[in-house]
């Protein structure tokens, strides 16, 4: 194979890969966001069961007065999505798993879109093996190893799924090895 033959990583003339990349880029900042958000109202319900109970006007007014600042990496978050007052603990949690899933699915559809126009949509098998074998351990974390320890494994599988490495994992590491072997023929 002649490097003239190897087709380009990222090709240059076709640039609508870039769009995409920004587009997961992009909209795993928010996702990441709405999720965090979506945790902490959680958390705060759970630590005090009364607000749960309020009615969303008088949650509402429980915030105001007391708000619950957090710290998330680089910024304090220090309010919530006035929308989260409508909706109970057990809705939320629903809403907290419809939410992971419904990202998963957008950044699978996003993955292909990236293989699509880099043109190495021939490669979407090794899509569905990553996410077949990631959702796997996800799943046998989260039901055999029960509490914290098997969420922070389960959710760090998630986080990788639910952003751009899968598909820049698929089109980079087998273009590497393609010139490798160009370079280097056996024989």
């Amino acid at each position: 194979m002649t490097d003239s033959a190897i087709q380009p990583i990222l090709p240059r003339s076709r640039p609508l890969w870039a769009l995409v990349l920004m587009g997961m880029l992009v909209f795993g900042f928010y996702q990441e966001r709405a999720k965090i958000q979506l945790n902490h109202y959680i958390q705060v319900l759970e630590a005090n069961p009364g607000v749960a109970e309020m009615s969303p006007e008088l949650r509402e007014k429980w915030w105001d007065v007391n708000p619950q600042p957090k710290r998330v990496h680089y910024y304090i978050m220090e309010g919530t999505w006035n929308g989260f007052h409508r909706y109970s603990l057990r809705d939320l949690g629903r809403m907290k798993w419809a939410l992971s899933i419904g990202i998963l699915l957008v950044f699978f559809g996003l993955d292909a879109l990236f293989l699509r126009t880099t043109g190495h949509f021939d490669r979407w098998p090794w899509l569905i093996v990553m996410y077949a074998i990631a959702g796997t351990i996800m799943a046998c974390f989260l039901l055999l190893v029960r509490g914290k320890a098997g969420y922070s494994v389960a959710h760090e599988f998630l986080a990788f799924l639910q952003s751009p490495l899968p598909s820049l994992l698929i089109v980079l590491v087998p273009s590497l090895f393609e010139r490798m072997r160009a370079q280097h023929p056996t024989g």
